[in-house]
């Protein structure tokens, strides 16, 4: 990228140019990276202690195609100039003013250049300015609304792509890889965090098939009973607490002292919490008419058991990357930072002003009143 100035006017502008080859270089890696990616996938497993099925493989690669996918879609400028002025136009349009993207300068603009306006700022992890916690807030109402509103997910939300503004606005730089998110996946979204909010449980494994983690011929009774409510009944109590990893760890830390004993340590603790879950695992795995003994052939056999339950629907790794590096930017300004809950605010606000017949099932939901699983997955 380089910074010049337009003849005439005299404005400074960025002047992104692609490097020559490039597609041929991205194609190659890729290349490389599906041979590579069963090998590694072998591998992991087996020092994981488990068998590899066709479907771990399959996995795999379809991750790196649609890494490949985000990547191949960097390189057309002119995608990535529509990407730019749509978001813009969308947070004016919703009256987000707090939140830009670079100004595109189209006449300029090809397939291999891309000029923009230059938006002076600093970045946002590295800013000192006592608006850096609002604009962290900005940043989390921001992505939402592209998550859950107008449907196109910026995917590079790496710190230098995240400015403070001279004016204290945030400004979203890069947007050669989004996501499309589809009206489904959204309602679905939202139908999930109003269950894990109230702690619906019950509700969580409808959630998974319409998010695409289980896949559509699973019954809901089998994963309930795989005892995934339990995991993520842990996992979002934890995060709803903040703090990031470190705090995370002193917590579950504490938990487990105060569940097998304060005196033990930290080995004698993972020793303990690992029995528990070998026996739990056992005692479910009999229920379901499966008799096996022995650490190998429980994790062998839940190893087996997750791939026909569970999936990992490549818009994850997108979404799941934005949010990490929000929070990453969150916790840099405040040690006890939550990001679930600053979403709170405006998954309120999505769902008051949202007059779908899903969206009004999910609010009485969050509202803890009530609305059966099954409805919730049938509204239109």
């Amino acid at each position: 990228v380089y910074k010049g100035t337009l003849v005439g006017g005299g404005d400074e502008v960025a002047i992104k140019v692609q490097r020559p080859g490039i597609l041929a270089e991205i194609a190659l890696d890729l290349f490389v990276l599906r041979l590579l990616t069963p090998l590694q996938t072998r591998l992991q497993n087996a020092i994981n202690g488990v068998p590899t099925a066709q479907a771990d493989l399959d996995v795999a690669v379809a991750l790196v195609d649609e890494w490949g996918r985000g990547f191949v879609a960097e390189t057309d400028y002119r995608l990535e100039a529509r990407n730019t002025a749509n978001f813009a136009a969308s947070m004016v349009a919703r009256g987000l003013d707090a939140v830009c993207a670079p100004s595109v300068v189209e006449d300029l603009t090809r397939d291999r250049v891309l000029v923009t306006r230059w938006v002076e700022g600093t970045r946002l992890d590295q800013d000192a300015s006592p608006d850096v916690p609002r604009l962290c807030g900005v940043a989390i109402n921001a992505y939402l609304t592209m998550l859950l509103d107008t449907g196109v997910l910026h995917c590079d939300p790496h710190p230098g792509n995240l400015l403070r503004t001279t004016d204290g606005r945030l400004c979203i730089l890069d947007w050669g890889m989004t996501l499309a998110v589809p009206p489904e996946l959204q309602y679905a979204l939202l139908e999930f965090i109003a269950h894990i909010n109230t702690e619906d449980y019950d509700a969580i494994p409808q959630d998974f098939v319409n998010l695409g983690f289980s896949p559509e011929d699973v019954s809901v009774e089998r994963l309930r009973a795989s005892g995934i409510t339990d995991g993520l009944s842990f996992a979002f109590r934890q995060l709803s607490a903040g703090g990031g990893p470190k705090k995370i760890a002193a917590r579950v830390e504490g938990e487990l002292k105060q569940r097998y004993g304060s005196e033990l340590t930290g080995p004698e603790l993972e020793k303990r919490a690992q029995a528990e879950f070998l026996q739990a695992a056992e005692a479910q795995l009999a229920s379901e008419g499966i008799d096996v003994k022995g650490v190998t052939n429980v994790m062998e056999e839940l190893s087996k058991r997750n791939r026909e339950l569970f999936a990992l629907p490549p818009y994850v790794l997108y979404v799941a990357r934005a949010f990490s590096t929000l929070e990453g930017i969150g916790l840099s300004v405040d040690d006890d930072y939550a990001i679930v809950q600053e979403c709170y605010p405006y998954l309120a606000r999505r769902l008051f002003t949202d007059r779908s017949p899903r969206a009004k099932a999910a609010l009485r939901a969050m509202l803890g009143l009530g609305a059966p699983a099954a409805q919730l997955s049938q509204q239109p």
